[in-house]
């Protein structure tokens, strides 16, 4: 990674955390530099991998994605396996996935077209709305 990408980064991932009222702590900003830097998401042993030095347990991880889930700077993906995900809430973006029901493999898909149901069900008294879909199939190298 080129050396003021990695800057901005870091930067970035402080940021993130004063925003959301979090300390920057060594696991937390390690946490991020993954999520930012590798396209999600990933569950908590994934992330743990993924940390180069391993600044800290997997307890840890699980603790800190809870938390940075609870004030919105992750979202957590249910894929229907039982096994929770996280990757980084952009401002301004949002999309889901197409998981293969064989090999696993997550691909993003880019484009959301469900604002009108939001709006429906703002209109029946609905406020702070919200919504998860995930596509399911095989990739093209499973099928």
């Amino acid at each position: 990674m080129h050396k003021s990408h990695l800057h901005k980064n870091s930067e970035f991932i402080l940021e993130s955390l004063k925003k959301h009222n979090l300390k920057a702590t060594g696991p937390r900003k390690a946490i991020l530099k993954v999520l930012i830097g590798e396209h999600g998401p990933f569950t908590a042993e994934e992330i743990h991998h993924r940390i180069t030095k391993k600044i800290c347990d997997l307890a840890t991880v699980y603790r800190c994605v809870i938390n940075m889930e609870k004030v919105g700077l992750l979202r957590k993906c249910d894929f229907g396996d039982g096994t929770a995900r996280y990757e980084m809430v952009e401002d301004g973006h949002h999309h889901h996935h197409v998981i293969c029901t064989s090999c696993k493999k997550v691909e993003p898909l880019a484009d959301c077209n469900l604002e009108n149901i939001n709006r429906f069900a703002q209109k029946k008294g609905f406020s702070n709305v919200t919504h998860s879909l995930e596509f399911f199939g095989l990739c093209k190298d499973c099928a």
